[in-house]
């Protein structure tokens, strides 16, 4: 395929970005300028404050790449990603993204999450439109289909008390019956799960194709210092739905019977609550809650870990840390919840359990301790998941063709 001229539009991208969603933006972008193509970004810094009470951050150099960098300079400074989410559009904003289109003129435009400072997407006449969707907002205004009790949202209702009980501007132009958002034909949803693609389907949001998505191969350089790991390993937010008090109750239900140290890597609003009930448990000796370590420090945890738990109770879409773990070579157990199953299959060394069930996980934990003696099988497994299914290569070669087709 020749060169094309690609537009990312994304509310975040490094270093200014809290989630797996941007970084993926700029893996993207680098994977596809490596190719040869040119590619452009256009974001918001000024959202990433708004979540940031640490301001510092900003202070921090943009990562020196060949992509194009386009910063939106909002009026109203940290009013703007407000409006944006109140009235699913900025006109500020969506001027100045025209005028960019106007100016590039990109081949492809491909929205990522842009709803903290445009609003919600729409395609450009004459250009083909994409939308990667990272998240449930084209059916939830919360974009995480979860109520303020922490109940999944199978009915959604009352979508704007939900917001404001949820302490986020309410959505007022998604109010009632409008919470489901509508596309014309020529933008082209690109959710990275079928249970995504299937819960849009459900509400009448078109799909074009399932996309899944990629992390850089992790595993190259990758050296273990232990042949059969003494570890299960939690890397992600320490959230009530993402399942991680499950896993600490299932590890103390577990612990005469498997001899492993749990290391629960991330923060949260939990993160202490969970630290005073493994004190409680009397088991701080063989239980970690650091908060957030830096990559040199992660990277010696999963030297020795036995498997990567992703114990969610919320309809995970496609966690890159699924992915992350396969490219070590690390087999993955994961809650039958959402797009999980579909990464984390049997093929994969890996193994699913029901989500919240404390029970089944402790069973697992246990049968994992006692058949360490398949550990290399497993891990040759994870390995090769992520060799035949979350390549850049894959993926990029899938990201052309839909772009080709379309052509």
């Amino acid at each position: 395929m020749e060169s094309l001229k690609i537009l990312m539009v994304t509310t975040h991208f490094p270093p200014y970005h809290l989630g797996g969603d941007a970084q993926f933006v700029e893996y993207l972008a680098k994977e596809l300028v490596h190719r040869g193509h040119e590619i452009h970004v256009f974001y918001s810094p000024v959202s990433y404050d708004l979540l940031r009470s640490d301001r510092k951050t900003n202070a921090k150099k943009e990562n020196e790449t060949e992509v194009g960098r386009h910063r939106y300079t909002p009026r109203a400074g940290r009013l703007d990603p407000l409006l944006a989410l109140s009235l699913g559009l900025h006109r500020k904003a969506e001027r100045d993204l025209r005028s960019l289109v106007s100016d590039l003129k990109p081949d492809v435009v491909n929205w990522h999450n842009s709803r903290g400072f445009v609003g919600r997407p729409w395609a450009f006449p004459g250009r083909i439109s994409l939308y990667t969707t990272h998240d449930y907002t084209p059916v939830c205004p919360r974009s995480n289909l979860m109520k303020p009790h922490m109940h999944i949202c199978n009915d959604p209702r009352w979508c704007t008390v939900c917001c404001v009980r949820w302490g986020k501007p309410p959505q007022i132009w998604r109010a009632g019956r409008k919470r489901v958002l509508r596309y014309d034909k020529d933008l082209r949803l690109l959710p990275p799960s079928e249970f995504m693609a299937k819960r849009f389907k459900d509400d009448g949001v078109p799909v074009h194709e399932v996309l899944r998505l990629f992390v850089p191969d992790l595993g190259a350089d990758f050296k273990r210092e232990s042949a059969e790991g003494d570890s299960i390993l939690y890397l992600g937010l320490i959230e009530h739905h993402k399942g991680v008090r499950t896993l600490l109750e299932a590890f103390a239900k577990s612990e005469r019977d498997q001899g492993f140290k749990l290391h629960l890597i991330g923060e949260g609003t939990i993160r202490e609550d969970l630290t005073r009930r493994t004190e409680a448990l009397g088991l701080a000796n063989r239980i970690s809650i650091p908060g957030f370590l830096d990559r040199s420090a992660v990277e010696t945890l999963r030297k020795n870990a036995v498997a990567q738990v992703v114990p969610s109770v919320w309809y995970e879409n496609a966690p890159s840390v699924v992915a992350e773990a396969f490219s070590l070579g690390i087999p993955v157990v994961a809650s039958d919840i959402g797009g999980l199953p579909e990464m984390v299959t049997r093929e994969s060394g890996s193994t699913v359990f029901p989500p919240g069930d404390v029970n089944e996980l402790a069973r697992i934990l246990v049968d994992l301790w006692q058949t360490r003696d398949s550990l290399k099988e497993r891990r040759r497994k994870a390995r090769i998941a992520y060799e035949t299914r979350f390549t850049p290569d894959i993926h990029i070669k899938n990201y052309l063709r839909v772009i080709s087709e379309l052509q």
